[in-house]
């Protein structure tokens, strides 16, 4: 008889682990999607009123006018336009090479980007619940719902505009893409119980994001010190000293001599030298101890903005302080240094609330400290930091109050992300085009230049050169050695036809500054309407001079050789100028009208269609396309190029004009008069388009009309020969006709 097995210690393996159902694990994993369609959704919802917001700000120098992302296969020119920035910027190539200058397709790019963040952010922070030191907490049991609202709040907040609709700033957005990836991706290898291969996967994907990011924006480098942070908040359990055979220790070194060699080779100390005074960014000499001292204000006043998103300005005048010991900054300071020691303090019992605030200063670090930066605050800086100030707010509405007041919890988060809605819809309509955003901005600060400057661009761009000069003006009044203001409002003088100011403005920028090419293209315009293009060839080659790459002044003075009948001399110009940027569609489209001017038709045909390529709303190009095709017989051709100038521009009279005459050839009475008609509607003292008119009505034999045009022909200009001629012979064909 067998003896019976005696019970021992349990196997170190005997149990199994605790595996949820299936049926929980698939209705967790529904609830999941649920989740994360919400915080989707209700991100294009609020942005939905985005997507049709204009260029703005820096979005001209770095895109609209960039010629280093015109070509995608141009690997040296749009990197080496950014070299410490060259992934934002191969973004920037790849909108332009599929969608050119469409700007609804880059704020989708910036949005899709936004919504990526947000699910990171929902990702992060239920890996922080589970981590060693918090999985067995309380609050771990909430983790779904705190990183639920956690991503909406994230989603939501008004604080974000500026980086998702402003569309340069994508690169705040897309760094804190790769940042949150890296991150995410290095916890969940520490968590996961799946094999090596898995885990070195995982740690690879996170290496390579983090690369990634470094190589979008500065504020990268301090991912080393997140993941440190990560380690002593959330990953170490034990008090035991560095163990520096533990892979974790290797990768955390790695990481940071990487940094430390990575920093150098893309800065230099000149990034530490003062930043002097100018319009596009500080009114004072920034120094590392003024950005310094200026910064714990700014980081309040961010603080303050997470809290009450109200009064939110593109361009904040905001005072630089030049003494630590002045009661703005010193107040500011101990509020920010209360925060840190507060941070410490709750380090053992509220880790999150700790965590928050010291990832809140970590990742604002770069931005706002002691390296200074021209322009002391601005919001997308908050971007990434946010992230702290939402963890802390979902965890601390959910966990301090208890569960009796859990629901009361979801219903203040709700408010909150319901107002943070209404308030970031609100702000997009602000981004809908250059006036509304800098009439906003001037209405906040009304005494600083760059806003005035800006929105007098925007005033000329729209041909309101009367309020274009009233902002320059403004602007001069606050800044009277404001060269590019006088510049710019020489050229709204010169349309005006105010030619003396113009040339006198233009003259004083070039006083202020003799190196300023805009000035001297800008003048050289001014001369070439007074005719004297002498002077303004003189100008746009002393433009040459100081900037053999400026394509403007090349493009400029082949007009003026061209007004001169020196064509030979125009055509290189023009040249010149598509060989410095290879998609100026004015460049094109100047040496078209050489071309044309010689009757070299298919050449000009070229030319003009490079320039509609590049700009397709391009009305002057497809009206003298219209009239090549025209020489060369085919009107079919040139009715379509007319059609489209007037689907453009319904009060292009060229376009009626010119497509007149086709119709006219093509023995289409009714049309061709009907198009003559709508250019005299659109321009009643057009002498040209009476007398054409004219002659219609004679091949229709409707001598009386022909008469009547004819007449108005020469009211409007005594000294038309021709109409005199012709209405003489109308007259004669009138009585012969009256007589029988």
């Amino acid at each position: 008889m067998k003896e019976p097995l005696k019970k021992g210690p349990p196997r170190k393996n005997s149990r199994k682990q605790y595996q949820k159902p299936k049926k929980q694990v698939k209705k967790n994993k529904h609830t999941d999607l649920v989740g994360l369609a919400i915080i989707i959704l209700l991100g294009i919802i609020i942005y939905s009123n985005s997507f049709n917001c204009s260029f703005h700000f820096d979005d001209n120098i770095r895109i609209v006018n960039n010629a280093s992302i015109r070509n995608l296969a141009d690997v040296k020119a749009w990197w080496g336009y950014y070299p410490t920035r060259p992934v934002g910027m191969f973004t920037f190539a790849l909108n332009y090479h599929f969608n050119q200058l469409h700007v609804q397709y880059y704020h989708f790019i910036n949005l899709v980007i936004h919504l990526i963040n947000a699910c990171l952010v929902w990702w992060l922070t239920q890996l922080i619940f589970s981590t060693p030191v918090l999985n067995n907490h309380p609050i771990a049991g909430q983790k779904k719902i705190i990183a639920f609202f956690t991503a909406l709040l994230f989603v939501s907040h008004p604080l974000a505009t500026q980086s998702v609709t402003y569309i340069v700033q994508r690169l705040a957005s897309m760094v804190a893409m790769f940042y949150l990836l890296s991150l995410a991706l290095y916890v969940k290898a520490r968590l996961t119980n799946k094999s090596k291969q898995f885990k070195y996967i995982l740690f690879t994907g996170s290496l390579i994001s983090a690369v990634l990011a470094m190589l979008t924006k500065e504020n990268a480098f301090t991912l080393p010190l997140a993941i440190v942070l990560f380690e002593i908040f959330f990953l170490r359990t034990k008090k035991n000293s560095i163990y520096f055979k533990d892979y974790r220790v290797i990768i955390l070194l790695v990481a940071f001599l990487s940094a430390i060699i990575i920093i150098p080779l893309t800065s230099s100390l000149s990034i530490f030298k003062p930043i002097r005074p100018s319009y596009w960014g500080n009114a004072y000499t920034i120094t590392s101890l003024n950005y310094l001292f200026t910064q714990f204000s700014v980081i309040v006043k961010y603080i303050q903005l997470l809290f009450l998103p109200i009064n939110q300005n593109v361009d904040y005048d905001f005072p630089v302080s030049n003494n630590f010991f002045e009661i703005r900054t010193l107040l500011c300071f101990l509020v920010l240094l209360s925060l840190i020691i507060l941070a410490i303090f709750l380090f053992k019992k509220y880790r999150i609330i700790s965590f928050g605030i010291l990832w809140f200063f970590l990742t604002l670090s770069i931005e706002s400290s002691f390296i200074p930066i021209s322009d002391v605050i601005f919001e997308h800086r908050t971007y990434l930091p946010s992230f702290g100030f939402f963890l802390i707010l979902s965890s601390a509405v959910f966990v301090l109050p208890g569960k009796k007041y859990q629901n009361i919890a979801i219903i203040v988060l709700v408010i909150i992300t319901g107002a943070n809605s209404v308030l970031t819809y609100a702000r997009n309509k602000v981004w809908k085009n250059e006036i509304t955003l800098w009439s906003d901005v001037i209405s906040k600060t009304p005494n600083k230049t760059r806003p005035l400057y800006n929105l007098g661009v925007a005033y000329g761009n729209l041909g309101q050169w009367d309020k274009a000069i009233t902002d320059y003006t403004k602007a001069i009044e606050i800044d009277p050695k404001f060269k590019s203001a006088y510049s710019n409002r020489g050229i709204a003088y010169g349309n005006l036809r105010q030619l003396d100011k113009a040339i006198a403005d233009c003259s004083k920028a070039i006083e202020i500054d003799p190196e300023f090419t805009d000035a001297y293209s800008n003048r050289g315009v001014s001369y070439g309407n007074f005719g004297q293009w002498d002077k303004a060839i003189s100008d746009y080659s002393k433009a040459i001079e100081i900037d053999p790459k400026y394509a403007v002044a090349y493009a400029n003075r082949g007009v003026a050789y061209f007004n001169l009948g020196q064509l030979d001399k125009a055509i290189a110009d023009c040249s010149k100028a598509i060989e410095i940027d290879p998609k100026y569609a004015k460049a094109y489209y100047n040496r078209g009208n050489v071309n044309k001017n010689l009757k070299q038709w298919n050449k000009a045909i070229t030319d003009y269609s490079s320039a509609i390529e590049i700009n397709p709303d391009y009305i002057d190009a497809y009206v003298n396309r219209g009239v090549a095709f025209r020489n060369l017989g085919q009107w079919e051709k040139a009715i379509a190029d007319y059609s489209r100038a007037i689907g453009i521009d319904p009060n292009s009279t060229d376009a009626y004009s010119n497509r007149g005459n086709i119709y006219g050839n093509l023995g289409q009475w009714d049309k061709t008069i009907a198009d003559y008609s709508r250019a005299i509607e659109i321009d009643p003292k057009n002498v040209m388009v009476y007398f054409n008119r004219g002659g219609a009505y004679c091949y229709l034999g409707q001598w009386d009309k022909a008469i009547a045009d004819y007449s108005k022909a020469i009211e409007i200009n005594p000294g038309f020969k021709d109409a005199y001629t012709n209405r003489d012979f109308a007259f004669r064909k009138l009585n012969n006709k009256n007589k029988r």
